[in-house]
Order: C-alpha cells, then structure tokens, then sequence
C-alpha cells in the first residue's frame, strides 16, 4: 500500500531492502542455491497500510502494518496490556500490539518484545521463503547445482541425473 513507501524508499530513512538483500544473503547460503530476486512495487489495489506477499504470482501471506508504529508481541509472559491497534504477528501468529514508538521501554518492560515495521514485514518475508523453498528450486537452480558439483566430483555430478532419471 501507499503508505508503506517510506520503508523502502532510502531518503525517507527505509531499511526494508537492506533487510531483504540480508535474508536473500542468508537463505541463499542456507539452501546452497541463490533465491531469486525479490521485486517490490506499490499497488493502489491494496489498502494504504496492506502488504502481500506473492511468489509466482500466487499469494503466500500479508497483512496490514503501521510504518509510524512499532509491534509490541507477546511471548507468552507479559505483564499488563499496552495501549494500540491489537493485531497478531503474521509471521508467527502470536498475539500483538501496535504501540507509540514513545511507549517502546516501558512495553519491553512488561516482557514484550517490540520491533518496527520493517522487521515485521522482513521476519514475515524469511518465514515463508523458508516454509516454501521448495518452490524456489527450479530447473535452472537445479543446473546450477550440478555444475558446481561437477567442480568438485565430475564423476558424481555425470551420475547424479541418470541416477535421479531411472527411479
């Protein structure tokens, strides 16, 4: 949505690409092929706080996110309730609170753990890459693979796809 441009856009103090070229970095060494390129566009069809998250073209997750706010989520043992826009953390469904950026130590303080908007949106991001990285592996990838195991063991790396073809 509109109103989330600020976490992408750098002049405006946005840290959200940084953060996705980091779990990108991450992922890619976790999975030992490169995960493709992430592409964020605004879209007048979402609500002004709104993001969805889509691969291929179908959608994986969203929500709705205050760029001015900052999340308090529950852990489990939190002392008291914060004043704010309740919600849930998309990335792990746990009870939430959106909160003045001015309440932040004293909602830690209550056991909460708060983050900003951005890390809600990149937390949310690497915890669907990671539940569908499966998806992420395509024919290309699979190429990919192969040749830099040929580098290290030709012989296997020659083997491998008849091995695979014939079961």
């Amino acid at each position: 949505g509109y109103r989330l441009i600020p976490l992408v856009d750098k002049t405006q103090g946005g840290d959200l690409l940084g953060r996705i070229r980091g779990i990108r970095k991450k992922l890619s060494q976790e999975l030992g092929f490169l995960v493709p390129s992430v592409h964020i566009r605004d879209n007048l069809d979402l609500q002004p706080n709104e993001y969805r998250i889509t691969l291929m073209g179908v959608k994986l997750g969203g929500g709705e996110i205050h760029p001015d706010r900052e999340m308090a989520i529950n852990p489990g043992q939190v002392f008291g309730k914060p004043k704010g826009i309740e919600t849930q953390d998309p990335a792990f469904g746990l009870d939430a609170v959106w909160i003045e950026p001015s309440q932040k130590e004293q909602v830690q303080g209550m056991g909460y753990t708060v983050v900003d908007a951005s890390t809600v949106v990149a937390t949310h991001m690497n915890s669907l890459l990671q539940q569908h990285a499966h998806e992420l592996l395509g024919h290309e990838e699979v190429h990919e693979l192969l040749a830099m195991l040929g580098k290290t063991s030709k012989r296997l790396a020659e083997e491998l796809p008849k091995q695979i073809s014939t079961n």
